[in-house]
């Protein structure tokens, strides 16, 4: 009976995720959206803090970007024996670079338009189809509970450069070879967060195939680091691997 329900689990898993890439992106719902952009075989989510008390909190907010006053607080906190919960961070880490991403990008900003508008889709659609043969993108949004900490994070991101991150920003394969930052880019106004460019190839090779699987990593100084990982043998849209 168990062996029955996992199998179940599994189709039902799997024809889930069938669904979201059989149709097209212009019929996705919100939900094919939020699922392509935070969990899914391109896309990771690395939260910190907001479930344990904050005297025992390591998160990003609390450790790297939490105000003066908020480190007395905690103190206090500490003090009196009180348990408080730490807001809480979400880093949204995707493969910018693979289609389902933009897709999901193309949809949010339709399912935001009150009418039906033709050009707009034309143009999302070239957006899509954009060629990137000769760079994987990574690219990282920040979903935060509290503005204040919210801001010194964008502020962080803002004041990062390719010149302070290259030698502490890769992409590793299973078999530990390394592929470094090549450009930098903070986030704009276009909602898709920072932007990490790496080359596609090595030595004339691609750096990445179907059986390896990766880990994307970024440290911005001793306590902010992000580490997701993703197997590109799942990497498949439309018949194609794509990231």
């Amino acid at each position: 009976m168990r062996l029955i329900s996992a199998c179940f689990t599994i189709v039902l898993f799997v024809s889930l995720a069938n669904a979201q890439t059989s149709k097209p992106w212009t019929e996705w719902t919100k939900k094919d959206v939020d699922k392509t952009l935070s969990d899914s075989a391109w896309s990771q989510t690395q939260s910190e803090g907001g479930s344990r008390p904050q005297q025992e909190s390591q998160s990003a907010i609390t450790q790297v970007a939490a105000p003066r006053a908020a480190e007395r607080d905690l103190s206090r906190t500490a003090e009196s024996g009180e348990s408080k919960a730490t807001p809480s961070v979400k880093y949204h880490v995707r493969f910018l670079s693979a289609k389902p991403v933009r897709a999901a990008f193309a949809r949010q900003v339709l399912l935001k338009q009150a009418q039906p508008n033709e050009q707009l889709t034309t143009q999302l659609q070239g957006f899509i189809d954009r060629s990137f043969a000769d760079y994987i993108v990574i690219s990282v949004g920040v979903e935060v509970s509290d503005e204040r900490a919210g801001g010194m994070l964008t502020r962080a991101f803002s004041a990062a450069t390719t010149e302070t991150l290259k030698e502490n920003v890769y992409l590793e394969r299973k078999d530990g070879k390394k592929l470094f930052l090549m450009e930098y880019r903070a986030p704009t106004e276009d909602g898709m967060g920072a932007k990490f460019v790496f080359g596609r190839t090595v030595d004339g090779q691609p750096f990445l195939s179907e059986t390896d699987s990766v880990r994307f990593f970024a440290q911005f100084n001793e306590r902010m680091k992000l580490n997701t990982k993703y197997k590109l043998s799942e990497m498949l849209y439309d018949g194609k691997l794509e990231y």
